[in-house]
């Protein structure tokens, strides 16, 4: 995934790479947008760019190494956190994103626009209620313990915060402030009202708006 691949948000692409560019990269970002907006795509195109091995100025390589295991989802310094569910495979302590991310890829791969009740479909967990535990806070934490295994930053990618429970969201308050270094949080979100206080002002705020009529039909027109 590259910015390329994102039609229009020219404004958005652009306050994100200059940052990096300068080295301004803010360590906490909540890209914010209307369900069916693309920031969990602009999620995934920044984390590519950050650790591309030949940046360009707007836009990752699209063919280093790096890039090249983005696009899989699969490069180990890019974590995914996401809401999930028992299913009757997986229960108890181990219902935690790790346990479900051969169903993350699969919906990334056919659907980066996709919603909560699209996700549900994939992995299993319809007619059930989805969070985001203490558990999942607590192995986010042991993540950040480890130095980065390829790229420059390490990256957490969490998709609708407004699934974390509490507990989860306080465990993550000191990091979200203090956070170790080279380590880039993104949440990834629709509603910011219903989000702890305490985790939104720790949080820059990247708004991403909606699709407008002539971008949906580019796309339409692209994939068909």
């Amino acid at each position: 995934m590259q910015f390329s691949d994102i039609y229009g948000l020219e404004d958005v692409k652009s306050r994100l790479t200059e940052a990096v560019r300068k080295d301004h990269v803010a360590h906490a970002q909540l890209f914010l947008g209307p369900e069916g907006s693309a920031n969990l795509a602009m999620a995934i195109a920044f984390a590519s760019y950050l650790n591309c091995l030949e940046p360009e100025d707007h836009d990752s390589c699209g063919k280093c190494a790096s890039c090249l295991k983005n696009g899989k989802y699969i490069h180990p310094d890019v974590h995914y956190v996401f809401p999930v569910s028992s299913t009757d495979k997986i229960k108890g302590k181990d219902v935690v994103s790790h346990s479900f991310l051969t169903e993350w890829r699969q919906f990334l791969e056919e659907d980066l626009f996709g919603d909560v009740s699209d996700w549900s479909l994939i992995f299993g967990g319809e007619n059930k209620n989805l969070n985001i535990s203490k558990e999942e806070s607590r192995g986010i934490i042991q993540k950040l313990s480890l130095k980065a295994f390829e790229g420059r930053y390490k990256v957490i990618i969490v998709w609708m915060p407004e699934y974390m429970h509490p507990a989860a969201a306080n465990g993550l308050l000191k990091v979200l402030e203090e956070p170790s270094d080279n380590t880039i949080f993104i949440m990834v979100a629709n509603d910011a009202e219903k989000l702890l206080g305490t985790i939104l002002s720790r949080l820059q705020m990247v708004f991403i708006r909606g699709f407008d009529y002539r971008e949906i039909e580019a796309q339409l027109l692209s994939s068909g």
